[in-house]
């Protein structure tokens, strides 16, 4: 039953990130404390995002603003790096409270702006964007305000957080498989997921624009500050 309300949560998340390029992994990763023993939660969730973020990607195609993203690769690499060690100091067991505090501060707390755009600003979204990944699975949002900034519209914008998101996993994937994740031991989990992903990526960006922005911005706020309450009374209870 765990497995089943997992791949129609991954079916339903990608969906919703198809449709305005933000919070579908951080409302699949919300979810899946409770449904999965909490050191598989992140190296799980990667995996099914990789396909769900190089479907997106691959998708819209066409729309992808190839030029952001050498310097965001080179940044990923070296924050996955940096995080791995930190992955192996963490006590797994109360990752999912750093899941909830992430999401909780991504929804309410203060938006980064700035005046104009730091040196290696894509170099350092990479960087920040991997590294955290290792340690609280969803951060596809770091890059949107960057992307946004630059007049993209929405689907180069979804499309080409998509493709920067797809190194994230890809890279974190890598990493917790050479630190010791045995990712074969969910690979049932991991197929029905990934499928579900693909599938609603496609729907996802063949009704894209029948969704208002604002109202599904709005109920997502809410929902994420649900599930961000659900998982830490899971976590002690």
């Amino acid at each position: 039953m765990n497995d089943l309300l997992l791949i129609l949560a991954a079916f339903g998340t990608s969906i919703l990130t198809a449709i305005t390029g933000v919070g579908g992994g951080m409302t699949l990763i919300a979810i899946m404390p409770g449904l999965l023993p909490a050191p598989a939660i992140i190296p799980v969730h990667g995996v099914v995002q990789l396909f769900s973020n190089s479907s997106r990607a691959f998708f819209g195609w066409q729309h992808i603003h190839w030029g952001f993203t050498t310097a965001f690769v080179c940044g990923a690499f070296i924050g996955g790096l940096l995080a791995a060690r930190l992955t192996l100091e963490i006590n797994l067991k109360y990752s999912p409270l750093l899941i909830a505090a992430y999401i909780l501060f991504s929804v309410w707390g203060p938006k980064l702006q700035f005046k104009k755009a730091p040196r290696g600003e894509f170099f350092t979204i990479g960087l920040c964007q991997t590294g955290l990944s290792m340690i609280v699975g969803a951060t596809g949002p770091l890059g949107q305000a960057s992307l946004l900034s630059k007049g993209l519209q929405r689907d180069a914008l979804v499309v080409t957080a998509a493709l920067m998101t797809t190194f994230t996993h890809l890279i974190k994937i890598l990493l917790f498989g050479i630190i010791g994740f045995t990712f074969i031991s969910y690979w049932q989990l991991i197929t029905g997921m990934s499928i579900g992903v693909i599938v609603g990526a496609y729907i996802g960006t063949h009704i894209r624009y029948r969704i208002a922005e604002h109202l599904y911005r709005e109920i997502l706020k809410w929902l994420l500050t649900i599930l961000a309450i659900r998982i830490i009374l899971v976590t002690f209870l």
